[in-house]
């Protein structure tokens, strides 16, 4: 009798009798799809493997077939229960995929609070899954969505446990809605810190019903959720999804996979699931069905097969996986259109020193590009790209910027040198001249200030951000960039923070300024009820990034008679018309396969985290610009 175990790493065992040490050479043949990490007399150790279930499966059937007595221990008995139960919830979404069934009112929310007419709808559509996608448009009430979810949940026994991963950023939108939404104080956690202030927190996290987690937390913690998931039975969600859309799964991934089987329910949000591409869709689908991912999916290599060979790949894939996911769109929320003011700066208004610039650089990256010899290392061809895109896009933004290295990679093989350009350069360093966006920004703003109203200031570059705050210090401006930590130190009335600063822009009046980078703050919070106005001062080829930016201030709630508006201004120049176009095509595609009428933003052109949020992009915009470069 052989027995199959499962130890406290995930980890197969195979285990004889001590008695009879050649028990186990009937599996020499079983074993040879796996790697042994460890044996002795009695067991064999298998290297952890990606797919438990399918590992088991193939063991049982080897044994059965070998005619080897073989049975199951406590840990892969749980494993096939709940493939078993996965499968059974699998197959009865796709037959019934509706949300015709009444629902009960909400266990533990407040009586007066009640859920609108899409949130319903996807609660149902939650409820009768039970693994599911929220892919409605930002501002859309998902948070209060999964609540409720939970809620209906934890009363019925289903769920003892809320774990949400997501951006920092995202932590205190899910304590406002938490507080917002049940009428008795529930025991809410930020799992963060240190190390060893983590592993001060366990009893902690086991006394909350709500834990919220950052995906590098997770990351470094996978080891411990994952036994805690194991432990208590969790409603497991990832928020701002798309933070795990790497088609090659990445660190982040990995993790989200790991954690996955583990969790008693899954749920993912993402108002922009596909900002690079549908690939993006695979591991976001995958983490929600762990077990039957094949059938839904297929291998990673048949998903990427499929989505090439198909005449519609955004149609193909919606078939496929839409009941699994609920989109509300923005027509759906009621809200007034919001308005797109594209202001083109005219020829005679940008500084000759930057038209100059400009020029120069695109024709020198022309004669690079005839002249470039054969580079075999992809990685150095991806660094040697991003370099000469970013320089263009700091040029178009503001000349200043190319005397700095930001967002320029630091291999020196790839390095676009712009020394010849420095007696021009430090004009604008100076503040001799200004950018023609530069200046138009300050302009808007003050205008917009002027009138009473708050501004939200977007741009890429953090050197933008302090020369934008130097240059309109009198409106007292709030700065929001990676390098200022996400919490506040409530004990400390001095201490600087994303949180205190986007608290105090909502609620002061003498701070009617936002400057942010969008990589710290386009995601999970909400502007929309004090500003209706947003500068983008820049914009690069991150189009998830500008989609989640937008609806900052556009969103449930937008008080009655508003309109909110995104003023773009637009020097017209390679680069510029690159970014636009690509922007554009990646949100047509994410936009059909959801089947959203949503308009897709852009500049008019006949009317005048990283700058690419992957390798692929970089590769992408790169040759998208180089086709719009002089001639």
């Amino acid at each position: 009798m052989v027995t199959l175990e499962l130890d406290n790493e995930d980890r197969l065992i195979l285990q004889g009798s001590p008695t009879d040490p050649g028990v186990l050479r009937v599996f020499k043949n079983i074993l040879l799809a796996f790697v042994v990490v460890d044996q002795n007399q009695s067991s064999l150790v298998l290297e952890r493997v990606a797919d438990n279930v399918e590992a088991i499966h193939y063991i049982v059937e080897t044994a059965e077939r070998s005619g080897v007595l073989l049975a199951l221990g406590e840990g892969p008995k749980s494993i096939i229960a709940r493939y078993d139960l996965e499968k059974s919830q699998f197959e009865q979404a796709r037959e019934n995929c509706t949300d015709d069934e009444p629902i009960d009112p909400i266990p533990g929310f407040k009586p007066d609070l009640l859920l609108l007419s899409h949130q319903e709808s996807c609660v149902k559509r939650i409820m009768q899954s039970g693994n599911f996608a929220d892919f409605s448009v930002q501002g859309a009430g998902k948070t209060m969505t999964v609540l409720a979810a939970f809620a209906h949940w934890q009363s019925r026994g289903i769920v003892e446990k809320l774990l949400v991963i997501g951006p920092v950023s995202s932590f205190q939108p899910w304590e406002d809605e938490v507080n917002r939404c049940f009428e008795d104080e529930i025991s809410t956690l930020r799992w963060s810190g240190s190390a060893s202030v983590r592993a001060r927190m366990v009893s902690a996290y086991l006394g909350s019903s709500i834990v919220l987690c950052s995906y590098d937390t997770a990351r470094r913690d996978v080891a411990m959720l994952r036994e805690q998931l194991k432990a208590t039975s969790t409603l497991l969600v990832l928020d701002e999804s798309h933070y795990i859309k790497n088609f090659d799964v990445g660190a982040r991934g990995a993790t989200a996979l790991e954690l996955a089987p583990h969790a008693t329910k899954r749920l993912v949000l993402s108002g922009t699931p596909a900002p690079h591409s549908l690939l993006d869709l695979y591991t976001q689908f995958a983490f929600l069905w762990p077990g039957t991912k094949h059938e839904l999916l297929g291998t990673p290599q048949q998903f990427l097969t499929t989505l090439s060979r198909a005449a519609n790949s955004a149609d193909e894939l919606r078939g496929r996986l839409a009941p699994y996911f609920h989109r509300t769109g923005q027509s759906q929320l009621g809200l007034p259109e919001p308005e797109t003011i594209t202001e083109a700066i005219p020829a005679s208004e940008i500084p000759d020193g930057q038209t100059k610039i400009i020029r120069l650089l695109e024709n020198k990256l022309a004669v690079e590009i005839r002249n470039l010899p054969s580079i075999k290392d992809r990685d150095l061809v991806t660094r040697w790209r991003r370099a000469r895109i970013v320089r263009l896009l700091q040029a178009a933004s503001n000349p200043s910027l190319l005397s700095t290295t930001e967002g320029m990679p630091t291999d020196e093989r790839a390095d676009f040198d712009v020394g010849e350009l420095t007696p021009l350069i430090s004009k604008f360093r100076e503040g001799s001249v200004k950018a023609a966006k530069f200046a138009w920004t300050i302009d808007k703003a003050t205008e917009i200030i002027s009138r009473g109203n708050k501004i939200l200031i977007w741009t890429w570059w953090v050197s933008n951000i302090h020369m934008l705050s130097e240059a309109l210090q009198e409106f007292n401006p709030l700065i929001l960039y990676g390098q200022i930590k996400p919490y506040e130190d409530f004990e400390d009335p001095n201490d600087i923070s994303r949180e205190r600063y986007i608290r105090e822009f909502k609620m002061r009046d003498d701070r009617p300024l936002l400057i942010a980078n969008p990589s710290a703050c386009a995601e999970a919070i909400s502007l929309h009820q004090v500003c209706h106005d947003a500068i983008y001062m820049d914009r690069t080829y991150n189009c998830g990034q500008f989609l989640q930016s937008l609806n900052r201030i556009h969103r449930i709630g937008l008080p009655t008679g508003v309109v909110t508006r995104y003023w773009i201004p637009v020097v017209d120049c390679a680069v510029e018309r690159s970014v636009d176009r690509r922007l554009k095509t990646r949100q047509k595609n994410m936009f059909q396969f959801l089947g959203d009428d949503a308009p897709v933003l852009g500049i008019d052109w006949r009317e005048e985290s990283h700058v690419a949020d992957s390798d692929d992009e970089t590769h992408a915009a790169f040759e998208d610009l180089t086709n719009l470069l002089p001639k």
